[in-house]
Parts: structure tokens; sequence; C-alpha cells
């Protein structure tokens, strides 16, 4: 889409600040090493965790294939692969992940972009979208299965 041609020279190999919420409008946070959605207000807004973002060279450009961290970029979320993907932190900077290979696919996701809101699909696990609870300060995860419980539209805007 437009869109997301525009933001491609813009994300390129840089790492930018995004913010990223979901369409019921909670925001990421950490708690526990683990990214969680919640409803932040007042002066909880500061523990939002600006989304950092690189481009991932390795996949076909087409895909929008990107890599997300947290902290600057210093920590990258990755997907687990099996039966029940997990998502996790680990300690690896986005910006040395860009530089690809297949050994960065369980960091990678496919945008796609829509009506306004954009949707993360695993390159390690196609079809399994990032996902959050329709319940408030529940982990950020995984689903195949988009429905009323697993929100997997996110407003995701430059910083």
């Amino acid at each position: 889409t437009d869109l997301q041609t525009q933001l491609q020279p813009l994300i390129g190999s840089h790492s930018l600040p995004f913010s990223l919420w979901d369409v019921a409008q909670k925001s990421l946070y950490l708690r526990n090493n683990q990214l969680v959605a919640g409803y932040l207000q007042g002066p909880n807004s500061a523990l939002e965790e600006k989304i950092y973002c690189v481009t991932n060279r390795f996949f076909e450009p087409g895909k929008f294939p990107i890599i997300l961290g947290i902290q600057e970029g210093r920590r990258s979320l990755a997907c687990g692969t099996g039966d029940l993907p997990v998502l996790q932190l680990e300690d690896v900077n986005i910006t040395e992940l860009s530089r690809g290979g297949a050994e960065t696919t369980r960091f990678t996701f496919f945008r796609s972009y829509k009506d306004g809101m954009w949707r993360f699909e695993s390159a390690a696990n196609p079809g399994w979208l990032l996902c959050t609870s329709a319940q408030s300060n529940e982990p950020l995860g995984l689903t195949l299965h988009p429905d009323a419980a697993h929100i997997v539209d996110f407003y995701f805007q430059l910083f």
C-alpha cells in the first residue's frame, strides 16, 4: 500500500522509535521481562515502551520484513517455533540482526496495512500474528486465530 511504501525508507537500517498500541487503545509496557498490553493513563503513561524497528534485508522487501525491539533496539522480540510458538525478548541488538541471514527469521515480522491498522506476521511461524489479549495487563503474544479474545490490529506511529 502507499503508506507502507512511504514508511519503508524511513525505517531502512536506522532504528527509529514508534508507538504501538492495539485497537482497544492498550499500550505496551515492560513487566517481569515481558511486554504487556494495558491501559496506561496519567503518570503511568511514562511506562509505555517505545518500539524500535529496522528492515530485515534478508527477506523479500515486498513483504515489508521488520525486526522489532525495545530499549533503543537493544532487546529484540523473538518468536519460538513449534506447535504453540512463544514470544520472548532477547538481548540482541536489532541493528545487528538487520544485516540478515536465515538465523534472523525468528526475529522477523512481515507488516501488512489495511484500513489504518497494522498486522505483524511471524516470519518463523507463517500465519501466526502478533496479538494482545482482550484482557488488560496480559503479555503480548502470538495467535493463529484472530478473534474477540486475540486482538491482532495495531496502530503504529512514529514517536
